[in-house]
């Protein structure tokens, strides 16, 4: 195989902060991603999910904090220069250009040599299944194959890191199955980092290897799948993950991290996660 993510080892976000005015639609992110990772940002509509997406990619500058590509700050730099594959919502492919030439539009600008361009365009193809399909239009195939194409385009330019902003959105529930697990298997061909928008908890857990929750532009937790669906760090987060059995009750002490509670009538003892506040 031929095409690869380039070589790098981490990418870091330091206090990486967005403000719109007075708000502050991303509060102090801080994170490392190591080279391979799948990694899901999480979290309700308006919690910064999409924002933080669109701050890597560089469509909107930080208000604050910065970005690193193992030892190089980029946040500075153009879009363009950056490097970074990007999958939309809504595919943006080229409707008036064939499957091919959307796909090997990136190598164009690139300005590599013809003969690159065609024999990575062809891997592409083939990596994505749509090899037979490769002269068609855009208008001229399903929705679960459009995606394929935007994710083909953005891999062949071979990326250190895929962005994909809720990818599956307009797709139906069978196809969003299937490109689930097309999403994974091309993401582990060929080697890259991938950050991945999602506000559905079943794609983050069956896709990521880490899971990102956002609430309010801030990091809630960060942890794998089992971590976060067994040990939720707060209500808000268990809520969130689809537990519905959240009991109200009082702290009565607190010691050595264990915590004895009033539920009702009843007394029970468990691990503390967290610092209690006397009541919850």
């Amino acid at each position: 195989m031929t095409i690869s993510a380039k070589n790098f080892r981490e990418l870091r976000l330091e206090r990486m902060r967005r403000d719109f005015g007075g708000l502050n639609a991303l509060k102090d992110i801080s994170l490392t991603i190591k080279r391979g990772e799948f990694i899901a940002l999480l979290g309700p509509s308006g919690c910064g999910k999409s924002t933080a997406l669109n701050c890597l990619a560089g469509l909107l500058p930080l208000t604050g904090g910065s970005i690193w590509v193992d030892d190089n700050r980029i946040d500075h730099l153009k879009p363009e220069d950056r490097g970074f594959g990007m999958v939309f919502q809504n595919y943006a492919l080229f409707p008036h250009m064939s499957l091919r030439k959307n796909i090997g539009f990136g190598l164009r600008m690139q300005k590599q040599p013809q003969a690159v361009i065609d024999a990575k365009v062809e891997e592409a193809l083939a990596l994505v299944r749509l090899t037979k399909q490769a002269d068609k239009l855009p208008g001229q195939i399903s929705g679960g194959q459009q995606q394929r194409v935007a994710i083909a385009r953005a891999i062949v330019v071979e990326p250190p890191l895929v962005l994909m902003d809720e990818p599956l959105s307009n797709l139906d529930a069978k196809l969003r199955l299937e490109m689930r697990a097309e999403i994974r298997r091309i993401h582990n061909m060929i080697g890259c980092s991938t950050i991945y928008v999602t506000h559905d908890q079943d794609e983050a857990l069956s896709l990521a290897d880490r899971i990102v929750v956002l609430r309010d532009g801030e990091v809630r937790q960060v942890g794998t799948p089992q971590e976060l669906y067994a040990r939720p760090a707060h209500a808000d987060v268990a809520e969130f993950m689809g537990y519905r059995n959240l009991l109200k009750a009082e702290a009565e002490a607190e010691e050595n991290g264990r915590l004895s509670m009033r539920v009702g009538d009843a007394r029970i003892a468990g691990l503390a996660v967290e610092p209690g506040n006397g009541r919850d």
